[in-house]
């Protein structure tokens, strides 16, 4: 999970804990959770690059209790509801994200959300899953570890493809890492639960790249998507998402042309309308 995330994980863990504080003081707003890929219990943690990202599954089925128990879990249909102005959201609402699209969305995360019926978007980037490749952080962090990924992020677009391109390795069956294959992301979609979002192409920091660049990135990914399972997505994650670092206004923007909502990171609650085309995770 972001930082963003584990502060409201922390956040349902204490409603969890004090019922009545939660009836009392209600949510300022929809707390979005920020989940990426999920960690099989045997695995251990420290085996994983980017461990922070993977959760454990027992860990995300004892917050997907939480949040069926005490709040209101809402779709990515009810968040653009809300948006629009069809409806408000209700008290203490919840959605749950996955960034990327690991193959661990479909294989161990859904069969938890199943079991507590609580939606979720989750935000792919197509390079990856039709290329059968891990994602590039994945890929440097296995080859040069964590610090190199962050370096990496400061390159310019060109640059860093480059040097993303040399580092690539295949996803192979098995590796905790692996992006969905195209089928996967089909039967993901397929689940009442799950709406598909864009996240990009290739999940470049996009303020390093021209505006031809990010408006590729961003429109191709709803493309290529909506290609493959039938709808286009309505909702976009920033990667990395940090507002005014890792994308800009005029990013910004191009999002707000051709998605309902995009969604940022932030420690905070988030209204919609609060920010538009960039909404706080």
């Amino acid at each position: 999970m972001s930082v963003a995330g584990e502060i409201r994980s922390w956040t349902l863990r204490q409603c969890g804990v004090h019922r009545r504080r939660l009836a009392q003081a209600p949510f300022p707003g929809a707390a979005v959770l920020v989940y990426h890929g999920v960690r099989g219990d045997r695995v251990p943690r420290h085996a994983m690059q980017g461990r922070e990202l993977h959760v454990g599954v027992a860990r995300l089925a004892e917050q997907c209790r939480t949040i069926r128990e005490l709040c209101a879990p809402i779709s990515g249909e009810d968040f653009v509801a809300a948006v629009t102005g069809q409806r408000p959201l209700p008290l203490n609402a919840v959605m749950v994200t996955f960034d990327d699209g690991y193959a661990s969305t479909l294989s161990l995360a859904l069969p938890v959300l199943e079991r507590f019926q609580i939606p979720a978007v989750v935000f792919v980037c197509p390079d990856p899953v039709a290329r059968g490749v891990r994602f590039w952080f994945d890929a440097v962090a296995e080859r040069r570890g964590e610090d190199a990924v962050e370096a990496m992020k400061t390159l310019p677009y060109g640059a860093w493809l480059e040097e993303s391109r040399r580092h690539e390795m295949p996803a192979l069956e098995g590796d905790p890492h692996r992006p969905l294959s195209v089928d996967e992301l089909r039967r993901l979609a397929a689940s009442p639960l799950i709406e598909i979002g864009a996240h990009t192409m290739t999940q470049p920091i996009l303020a390093n790249a021209s505006l031809d660049r990010q408006r590729d990135e961003i429109v191709q990914s709803q493309r290529v998507l909506a290609g493959w399972v039938g709808t286009a997505p309505r909702l976009f994650a920033y990667p990395n998402g940090r507002p005014g670092l890792d994308y800009t206004a005029d990013t910004v923007a191009i999002v707000r042309d051709v998605f309902a909502e995009g969604f940022a990171v932030g420690d905070t609650f988030t209204e919609p309308g609060q920010y538009p085309g960039e909404q706080r995770r």
